[in-house]
């Protein structure tokens, strides 16, 4: 059968292109390998293309899905932003659905402020999301964040115990997060578990430490860090020193002396520096006059700064000199004490102005003076 349509075909059908295709076929195994390598990466390049274009077409749909929930649920968080009770009826919520609905009260709660967030609070216990967001402390890193954000909002301690295993993470991300989660819990208990736990963990940068610092607020703070710092041999522990200055200075001011009168290391001495500085206390006029003798330029600087909040008229003969520092920055913060000195007048500047001798000390001086009148 199949020899009977082959005769019956007609030749410019079924001659015609064999013959085409072989009059142009490279007879040389080269030409041959390298025409089968184009074809190949012809075919893989519509391949690809065709992927793309069925991928982009799956992202436009579930984008035009996501859009959709949103627009459906947003009047709702709405209506429990302003009201006490659940609004009736409820739009149906697919468990499919649920981290769609998480992350938008997450993306509503950042646009609420006080009894608009704690509705919002209620109305996600109401709902039993809550639940759902602690169920997502199980999942990977992405759920992990989501439910973390969840928590944070919500601020409920009862769930202290599902987020501090979640700590010491190995995942940087997700161990501040929680650390995030636990401050809007209970400050005072998550610092005392997230300062000491930063002694051992090197990942957390100092700055991030800071920001968790001012999050928690210095009452929070201060005594969990003088434990830390205090409590521990474990030498890492003095890095975490620079975080004394978002503490209650009263408190670390004792610490503090006992560097000034040990003559610390200097990035330790311009800590407790400021930690002075704060507390603005007379009684620590005669070490602040000793660190101003200090060899390093940043404790001078330091020292000068806190001698400045409590400056006395007659001053001026402490500042003066400190006009002819190599230091720049010594220079420049010794001519804005003078310039402010209590009772300090146009005509007594110009006064200490010609008893400069140091070119620089005098530019800084002018500078200072033409502030001042400004």
């Amino acid at each position: 059968m199949r020899s009977d349509l082959i005769a019956q075909c007609p030749s410019w059908l079924c001659e015609a292109p064999v013959q085409a295709w072989l009059s142009i076929w490279p007879q040389d195994g080269i030409l041959q390998l390298a025409l089968y390598c184009a074809l190949g990466l012809g075919a893989l390049t519509m391949l690809v293309m065709v992927q793309v274009m069925l991928l982009g077409e799956v992202s436009r749909r579930r984008a035009a899905r996501r859009q959709q929930f949103n627009d459906q649920w947003r009047p709702f968080f709405a209506l429990c932003s302003l009201g006490d009770t659940l609004p009736d009826p409820l739009p149906p919520l697919p468990r499919g659905r649920q981290l769609w609905f998480l992350l938008q009260w997450n993306r509503t709660q950042l646009q609420l402020r006080g009894a608009a967030r704690d509705r919002m609070n209620r109305a996600l216990t109401a709902l039993g999301m809550d639940r759902q967001a602690l169920t997502l402390l199980r999942g990977r890193v992405r759920s992990k964040l989501i439910g973390l954000t969840c928590l944070r909002n919500l601020a409920d301690p009862a769930h202290w115990d599902a987020v501090q295993p979640l700590l010491m993470n190995r995942n940087l991300t997700v161990s501040l997060a929680a650390a995030q989660t636990l401050i809007a819990m209970d400050a005072a208990r998550a610092m005392q578990l997230i300062l000491p736990a930063a002694v051992a963990r090197p990942d957390w940068a100092l700055p991030r430490l800071a920001n968790l610092c001012q999050l928690a607020g210095e009452q929070a703070v201060t005594l969990p860090l003088l434990i830390a710092l205090t409590g521990s041999e474990d030498p890492r522990r003095e890095r975490l020193i620079p975080l004394l200055i978002h503490g209650d200075p009263r408190h670390a001011a004792p610490w503090a002396r006992a560097r000034l009168e040990e003559d610390a290391a200097p990035e330790q001495l311009q800590v407790a520096l400021r930690c002075l500085c704060e507390l603005a206390d007379p009684r620590d006029r005669g070490r602040l006059l000793r660190a101003m003798q200090h060899a390093q330029p940043n404790v001078r600087l330091a020292a000068l700064q806190a001698l400045d909040k409590q400056a006395r008229s007659e001053d001026s003969a402490v500042f003066l000199p400190l006009l002819a520092d190599t230091s720049w920055w010594v220079r420049q913060a010794a001519a804005d004490s003078l310039a402010r000195l209590p009772g300090v007048t146009s005509e007594r500047l110009q006064e200490l102005l010609l008893q400069v001798e140091d070119r620089y000390g005098q530019d800084a001086l002018r500078r200072a003076i033409a502030e001042v009148r400004r």
